[in-house]
């Protein structure tokens, strides 16, 4: 039903991205404009990094991912695929989400779901559900806690259903969104 991503995937990571998070709070403050967006090829060396971990997962179409980050966060060697450098407005606005993510990070280790995403066509079949359970199921064989960010009240509810209780809650600086910090204590 899944499959570990590779960099083959990242343009249809790119698209199932842009379709599941086109009202997501952080990425539309991120990235306001609709046509920016849709074409939002900056995130291609962000996927990039994340797939250099070897636990991300695709469903075989990828109209799902789940992107991963294994304890410890450490360091990845990956090849850039970035085309483009930021805005100094869109600098400003990373500088600010990474520093309200930094402060929250809970200090245990743990594994960290940095991204999940399902194309709007293929939502609400439990396809999301089975790719996080698989990265709790790393968590428990490892005993560590899962984490995880989200934006919207609908989505605090959804992790919630998938056993994630509320940590921490902030706002992100530089006008940015609400966010819940969300966890799983090691079982």
């Amino acid at each position: 039903m899944f499959r570990s991503a590779t960099r083959a995937d990242l343009p249809a990571i790119r698209t199932t991205f842009v379709r599941s998070f086109w009202d997501d709070p952080v990425m539309r403050w991120l990235v306001p404009d609709d046509a920016d967006f849709e074409n939002v090829t900056m995130m291609d060396d962000f996927f990039a990094r994340l797939i250099a971990y070897g636990h991300s997962l695709v469903t075989p179409d990828v109209a799902s991912f789940s992107l991963w980050i294994p304890p410890g966060r450490p360091e990845v060697d990956y090849e850039s695929v970035a085309t483009d450098a930021p805005s100094d407005e869109l600098v400003t606005k990373f500088i600010a989400l990474g520093e309200a993510i930094a402060s929250n990070t809970p200090t245990e280790e743990h594994w960290y779901l940095q991204m999940i995403g399902t194309h709007p066509d293929w939502q609400g079949r439990g396809i999301g559900s089975m790719l996080i359970r698989e990265g709790q199921s790393w968590a428990r064989r490892d005993g560590l806690g899962v984490y995880l960010e989200t934006e919207t009240i609908e989505n605090v509810a959804y992790y919630r259903h998938l056993g994630f209780e509320v940590r921490t809650e902030w706002d992100v600086a530089a006008g940015g969104p609400h966010m819940w910090g969300m966890w799983i204590p090691p079982a």
